[in-house]
């Protein structure tokens, strides 16, 4: 399984059962809201929010075997915690970069 962000190329990752795949793609789909609530809550310096959705994002990401979304949730709820809006910004961009290339086959 490959599931590292390659800057603008597909990541591609392989399922072979059906129902798994089925659930990580949704997984993944949800993690869509995710980006608008962190953007949300970045916009309105809301640390807390923004250190809950990484932490949530940490916990969950490794379980769907999608070890990259952990990564980032960890490094979004530490930035939270530092109040680092530049890296924050950068995170959270990151993680729509990822979920904008990832492939789940």
């Amino acid at each position: 399984m490959v599931n590292r962000v390659n800057a603008n190329r597909i990541i591609p990752i392989e399922i072979a059962d059906p129902f798994a795949r089925k659930l990580v793609g949704r997984y993944l789909e949800n993690r869509e809201s995710d980006i608008e609530k962190l953007r949300e809550a970045l916009r309105h310096h809301d640390f807390d929010t923004i250190r809950v959705t990484g932490h949530n994002l940490f916990g969950s990401g490794s379980a769907y075997g999608l070890d990259e979304v952990s990564r980032i949730g960890a490094r979004l709820e530490q930035a939270a915690i530092e109040r680092g809006s530049k890296e924050i910004c950068r995170l959270v961009a990151e993680l729509a970069d990822y979920l904008r290339n990832v492939d789940v086959h």
